[in-house]
């Protein structure tokens, strides 16, 4: 499971999932939501199979929205984007035969997570090894993890559209955000399972172990 989600993505970038749609897995598209307050109800969609999960971002209308909440295969409590996620729901006004789409960059944000846990002494796949539920700063991950997931985006953007300007300048922005916060954010570990931090850890800093 990531530490980020694709609402952590919108809160740097508000016009992402229209801007670089391209470079996003599509689940679903259906044009018939109906929207009352913080509802979203379609006869057509099954949010269930589509894996429609709190966190995601669904456009309706274009307009960006949090998913809440999964209330059945065919009804999700949606929001605007709120400063916090503990702060109450905002409505983005009623409509009917509305376009919904839910489009999701959580296969690069797997991408970046492995590679952040790498970094971190982290291989979940070695037998003994620490595993991700060692991090016990979430928030600090989370953060990373957007980040660099944001800057794959941007650059792969690039990459399948040619010498695109802006798009590089993006790319190369979200990278430097990247290595300013690895650089001053230590993430801390918990070796012995307890769930208390033992120690504290920086992305990109080697270990060296006498043996």
């Amino acid at each position: 499971m990531n530490f980020s989600t694709d609402r952590d993505l919108l809160v740097y970038e508000p016009t992402l999932f229209n801007d670089v749609s391209f470079a996003a897995q599509q689940r679903i598209e259906v044009y018939d939501a109906e929207v009352v307050g913080t509802t979203v109800y379609s006869v057509l969609a099954d949010f269930d199979q589509a894996r429609v999960d709190p966190g995601h971002v669904v456009l309706i209308n274009t307009r960006p929205y949090e998913v809440l909440q999964r209330v059945d295969d065919m009804t999700l409590t949606v929001s605007l984007l709120r400063d916090r996620t503990s702060d109450a729901a905002i409505p983005g006004g009623d409509g009917t035969t509305l376009p919904l789409i839910m489009r999701t960059f959580a296969p690069q944000a797997a991408v970046v997570r492995q590679s952040l846990l790498h970094l971190l002494g982290i291989d979940e796949e070695l037998p003994g090894s620490l595993t991700a539920e060692a991090v016990t700063s979430l928030a600090t991950m989370a953060r990373l993890e957007a980040l660099g997931t944001l800057e794959r985006i941007y650059s792969s953007a690039a990459a399948l559209t040619g010498n695109n300007e802006v798009l590089l300048y993006k790319a190369d922005h979200y990278r430097r955000r990247l290595l300013t916060a690895a650089s001053r954010c230590p993430v801390p570990i918990d070796t012995n399972g307890d769930g208390l931090p033992d120690e504290k850890r920086y992305l990109g800093l080697s270990r060296l172990v006498r043996i």
